[in-house]
């Protein structure tokens, strides 16, 4: 399973990259936006990552849904090998979160009749020292946005997805996030163990919609890709809010449990 795990991080790196974000005080307009999309019930959402390592950089591309902090995504990854498509669901059970994922890349990896591959995130938490279920919780992965601005400067105005936003960009003190929230601070930490990278400021992209809420994010955070230190640039866009969205976990029949 080690291409499987692989896969599995790498696209949680991702994933959670988007996710955990940080921004500032409450009179700033990017905080202002994230706090009225953070009442969004539902949202439909495209994902951009490229990955560059060792001169080389992977693309992925993705698209799906969230409903609180459960997703729905399929996702294409691009190499110099080729591409590989996945098609995943992550949500809440028995208290903590799961992924189910399904590719045409697992196949020879499960038992006939199993299509899906069931991924225990508390269990990868254990072996990765990244808690998950800390980062996926809204009302705690969204608590950093309040903590770390240092300043935020009008870019100008800019079409995304045909509708018309304002574009800033937020220079954030990742530390001073870090020591306002605790829960946020383990996961600095972890991230540093992992990467060798320290963490200080950073810039992220923001477009915020007419309606207030946010339409785009763009950040650059560092990973590891099989123990390369990487770079990760990561683009979330919102296509839609407060629309019906399912989000269930596959048939069990269907459901292979990795160990």
């Amino acid at each position: 399973m080690t291409f499987v795990r692989r896969v599995s991080f790498t696209l949680l790196a991702a994933l959670l990259g988007l996710l955990a974000t940080t921004a500032a005080q409450a009179a700033n307009p990017v905080v202002a936006a994230v706090e009225r999309t953070s009442s969004a019930r539902s949202s439909l959402i495209d994902m951009q990552v490229a990955t560059s390592v060792r001169g080389t950089t992977v693309h992925m591309t993705g698209s799906g849904a969230v409903r609180g902090s459960d997703v729905r995504m399929s996702v294409r990854t691009n190499t110099g090998a080729g591409s590989v498509t996945m098609d995943l669901i992550m949500l809440r059970e028995g208290g903590g979160y799961v992924m189910y994922m399904r590719s045409d890349a697992l196949r020879t990896q499960l038992p006939g009749g199993k299509s899906w591959l069931r991924f225990d995130l508390a269990k990868a938490a254990q072996q990765l020292g990244v808690d998950f279920t800390a980062l996926l919780d809204s009302s705690r992965s969204l608590d950093p946005l309040e903590h770390g601005v240092v300043s935020t400067k009008r870019i100008g105005r800019e079409a995304v997805v045909g509708k018309p936003t304002t574009h800033y960009r937020a220079v954030v003190d990742v530390r001073r996030a870090a020591a306002a929230l605790p829960a946020y601070a383990k996961q600095i930490a972890a991230i540093e163990r992992a990467t060798g990278v320290r963490l200080g400021r950073a810039t992220q992209e923001v477009w915020v919609g007419t309606d207030g809420r946010v339409r785009r994010l763009r950040s650059s955070t560092p990973t590891v890709v099989q123990g390369v230190r990487a770079t990760s640039v990561q683009t979330l866009t919102y296509r839609a809010y407060d629309v019906p969205v399912s989000i269930a976990p596959p048939p069990r029949a269907q459901v292979f449990v990795l160990g």
